[in-house]
């Protein structure tokens, strides 16, 4: 069977490069340089890519998932990229229309797509977190005492199993407005560990169909709920309820946004646990800070950081005509990816880019020409202010409550989506006396 793999996987090389040549005849053009490997999963180094930036410059490429992929390496010249070729590109993500009108924002197009992000932008400014934040910490609080272990080690999978509770119980109350600890969010929490155990199946069948039904049912039930509730909306789906915007694809987009953020959420907060817990003298100086606004300053600066080192790794886009950048083919039906994991890595943008330094956002901004963990174009995430607010509440936590120590980093592996600590990864979590 691996034999046959490899076999197939040489052919589709041999014939999508033999298909760009016959069209760089005719467009002047050639493929970006770069390695090409016969194996097409994600390779389990992390510095893979950035290796070939050095040796081949800012557009390579490579074989990625089974398909030839142009790399960009570049904030400046990935946004150029994704802007002057929009027309000819689409996100390369999860087709959700066979549950759903339209699938998820992240791939919708044109007219659709500036209908849906205007609505979902007046949700996320409708629902605010301010003045919440004594209520979500309380939640992150009570997951975070289930990972005490005294002085013993806590090891990586057993803090993935407890930040997945504290992610979801966290975007079921602030995206479906199911009350942590309530019983309709008890029944979410089993429909979507059913639904999605470990990230979103790439290829929706109709068993997914099955489970995905069943978690609408659950949100309709608290849409109808919710039209009895207090005027000020306290989660996406209650704005969409009062302002009269509540169709089968916003229904698809709630649940999805559940499903990623739940999802993305622990993985940023397990490298957050993880790279704080080597940073014990940064922790005590956020608990001591005074001035509360400097102190979630400092929180966030954390934060701002391991979106640098970590999770933050690339935006993936399929050509789908040819398309010529910088005097290199894209094929039709490629992919690019703007490698925003390596951009980060530029020592001519970050001093010792390698090494997790909390401070370095405390007193400067970046640019998003350096700094763009959350997107570049017009998918950029909509929750990105949550994402800053809500780990930063996180960090506080652990300052104020807890002590954290590192015995082994370990060695990062790849996970279903990103990379992520290893299984070897072992830190203690203390409370503070």
């Amino acid at each position: 069977m691996g034999a046959t793999k490899r076999h197939l996987d040489r052919l589709k090389i041999a014939s999508k490069i033999g298909q760009a040549w016959l069209h760089g005849i005719f467009t002047s053009s050639r493929l970006a340089p770069g390695l090409i490997s016969k194996s097409s999963g994600a390779p389990a180094d992390q510095f893979h890519l950035l290796e070939q930036h050095r040796q081949y410059g800012n557009i390579f490429k490579t074989w990625s998932g089974g398909k030839l992929t142009t790399c960009i390496v570049g904030h400046e010249l990935g946004l150029r990229f994704l802007t002057e070729n929009k027309a000819k590109l689409r996100a390369a993500t999860i087709d959700m229309t066979p549950i759903f009108p339209e699938g998820f924002l992240r791939a919708m197009e044109g007219s659709t797509h500036v209908h849906y992000r205007r609505m979902f932008l007046a949700a996320f400014r409708a629902v605010s977190l301010e003045g919440r934040s004594a209520e979500l910490r309380t939640i992150l609080r009570s997951r975070l005492a289930e990972l005490t272990t005294g002085e013993g080690r806590l090891r990586s999978q057993a803090a993935a199993r407890i930040l997945k509770q504290a992610s979801t119980a966290l975007m079921l109350q602030l995206v479906l407005g199911a009350k942590d600890g309530s019983e309709i969010a008890g029944e979410l929490t089993d429909a979507y560990d059913d639904y999605a155990p470990n990230g979103m199946h790439i290829v929706i069948t109709p068993t997914e169909r099955a489970k995905y039904e069943r978690i609408k049912r659950l949100v309709l039930a608290l849409a109808d709920d919710l039209k009895r509730s207090e005027p000020a909306p306290s989660s996406l789906l209650e704005y969409m309820v009062r302002s009269q915007t509540l169709d089968d694809t916003v229904i698809g987009n709630l649940i999805h946004m559940t499903e990623f953020a739940r999802y993305d959420f622990h993985g940023l907060w397990r490298w957050i646990l993880l790279e704080l817990a080597g940073e014990e003298s940064y922790l005590n100086l956020i608990a001591a800070e005074p001035d509360a606004g400097r102190r979630e300053l400092m929180a966030k600066s954390a934060v701002s950081e391991t979106l640098r080192m970590q999770q933050s790794e690339f935006i993936l886009r399929t050509a789908i005509m040819p398309i010529v950048f910088e005097g290199f083919l894209i094929p039709r039906r490629s992919r690019v990816r703007i490698c925003i994991w390596e951009a980060h890595r530029d020592p001519g943008q970050f001093l010792d880019p390698d090494v997790f330094k909390p401070d370095r956002f405390v007193d400067k901004k970046f640019s998003g020409a350096s700094y763009a963990p959350l997107g570049l174009d017009h998918h950029r995430c909509l929750g990105a202010g949550w994402t800053v607010q809500l780990s930063g509440m996180l960090v506080e936590e652990l300052a104020e409550n807890f002590s954290v120590k590192l015995f082994n980093y370990g060695t990062v592996s790849r996970g279903h989506f990103h990379y992520e600590p290893g299984p070897d990864s072992h830190i203690s979590l203390t409370a503070r006396r």
